[in-house]
């Protein structure tokens, strides 16, 4: 018979067996992020809502519909994080960090919630790593967070990923592409999503990052759909050559994607996805962007920033459809003791212990 109590729905239990592939995942992750010049910071699980709402996006689908909220027994409206950059810098401010110094890279690994389906590979509770350079405005920025991002996936093995990318801009141009959208899609509106219908009054962008086929199927019988790109100012503009030109001195192979959007509300300039186009139809492996105007938002001063995140779950589900190997552990020692040395026999288990890896009988 099954047992009375089970893993909620959406969460699973990692056994000893599979956590030596996670194990080896993070700490390979560790030593790139190491050698980036890359700090770990840990925050809370939760925080207040409000943080969240703030920063996201009251029309993001992250906030109307996948936020697990609640409120304490002191009547507190709090959120289990749905994503680590609001928590981060939320930490930047409380910390005064950007008075110790003007650029700071720091990155995160652990939980993160989000309600929604499950299926495979995809989790209400799901690991994510998550990095942040903050207080840099240059393209370099940019390039150096995308070129990490390819970097840590392929130390874990994967080869000839593609990295997209576009040009979010600024919020004036995002209004005036909003506007050019909106004109765009009025000849099909009625037809659109329910979703998509609501986010062309309340946030037109989100309409791009629609799952609805119904609605990609519109889209490709309008024909030409409005760059956000042709929108964006000079500085924008130039922004956006320098980092493609980094990337391809870095030697990074790149896509253009003029539907690329993010699905958070604080990006600004960059926004990126990386892909390995041998996982078919659904090949992200993760993304990221420039967030500009994110500490300002939080009460801040005016401070850059770009990050991106990972999810781990989807990472090493596909390391292990693709059998990849994992170094298994060192050998250790085994002790067995006959009855009359037993006492003697956890005496120098311990002594051994302090270099090896030892089991007793």
């Amino acid at each position: 018979m099954a047992p009375r109590f089970q893993a909620p729905r959406g969460t699973r239990d990692l056994l000893p067996d599979e956590l030596g592939r996670w194990q080896w995942a993070e700490a390979r992750a560790r030593g790139v992020l190491e050698r980036y010049g890359y700090r770990e910071i840990r925050t809370p699980l939760f925080e207040e809502f409000e943080l969240f709402a703030r920063t996201s996006g009251e029309s993001s689908d992250v906030v109307q519909k996948e936020m697990y909220r609640f409120r304490d027994l002191g009547d507190r409206d709090l959120a289990l994080r749905p994503e680590f950059t609001a928590g981060v810098m939320r930490a930047y401010l409380e910390h005064g960090l950007g008075g110790r110094a003007r650029v700071h890279r720091l990155w995160s690994l652990g939980p993160v919630f989000r309600y929604g389906r499950p299926q495979k590979g995809r989790y209400r509770q799901f690991s994510q790593i998550n990095c942040e350079l903050v207080g840099s405005p240059a393209p370099g920025a940019d390039v150096e967070m995308i070129t990490l991002f390819v970097d840590l996936y392929e130390a874990w093995g994967f080869h000839d990923l593609t990295v997209t990318l576009n040009s979010v801009g600024q919020p004036a141009s995002r209004r005036a592409y909003g506007d050019a959208l909106r004109a765009w899609l009025a000849p099909v509106r009625e037809r659109l999503g329910a979703d998509s219908q609501q986010r062309l009054v309340t946030n037109p962008l989100r309409v791009l990052d629609t799952k609805d086929e119904g609605d990609h199927a519109l889209f490709r019988e309008l024909g030409d759909m409005p760059r956000l790109l042709d929108a964006v100012d000079a500085d924008d503009r130039a922004h956006w050559e320098a980092v493609l030109a980094g990337l391809e001195a870095a030697g990074i192979r790149y896509e253009v994607d003029h539907g690329l959007v993010r699905g958070l509300d604080y990006y600004t300039r960059t926004a990126f996805e990386v892909h390995d186009r041998s996982l078919g139809a659904q090949s992200a492996l993760g993304g990221g962007g420039r967030y500009d105007g994110l500490v300002e938002e939080l009460g801040g001063a005016p401070t850059p920033g770009v990050g991106f995140a990972i999810g781990l779950d989807r990472a090493l589900l596909v390391l292990e459809e693709r059998g990849a190997a994992v170094p298994s552990p060192a050998a250790g020692l085994y002790v067995a003791a006959m009855e009359p040395t037993r006492a003697a026999a956890l005496g120098l288990a311990r002594a051994l212990r302090r270099r090896f890896a030892v089991e007793l009988d």
